[in-house]
């Protein structure tokens, strides 16, 4: 009996064939990650050194970057592999949603849905509450 991946292999049998299912079928999720990677303002955010903290936390909270993301005796997490970086991973989950790897039990996939919520947070404008203060009448 072939595994879902043997027969997956078997019905898209050339380079061709599956990169061009994985981008119809993983077409939204590319999309998603294409308008992240073109967002300066997201891109600034993930840089930048004040935010990196949260972003670890984020992310590690998923459960999905436990090879790329650790925690010290503080609590306080830390990347553990050096090749792992906020946007350059980013950039790989695309290149790896339009590329002919067998994607279905991917860690990739849930690693690039956590990076969208992650967005969909950092995109929520937060209510300037001081603002609705100053607009009170007494």
């Amino acid at each position: 009996m072939p595994t879902a991946k043997q027969s997956w292999l078997n019905k898209y049998e050339t380079y061709y064939a599956q990169t061009e299912y994985n981008k119809k079928h993983y077409g939204k999720r590319i999309k998603q990650l294409k308008r992240m990677l073109e967002d300066e303002e997201f891109l600034e955010f993930l840089s930048h050194p004040e935010h990196k903290e949260d972003i670890l936390l984020y992310l590690a909270k998923s459960n999905h970057f436990d090879m790329y993301i650790v925690f010290n005796e503080q609590g306080e997490p830390y990347i553990a592999d050096k090749d792992f970086g906020r946007i350059n991973h980013m950039k790989k989950m695309f290149g790896t949603f339009q590329s002919e790897q067998y994607l279905r039990d991917s860690i990739v996939r849930k690693q690039a849905k956590r990076y969208v919520e992650m967005y969909l947070w950092w995109n929520k404008e937060p209510k300037d509450y001081l603002k609705d203060l100053e607009e009170l009448p007494f």
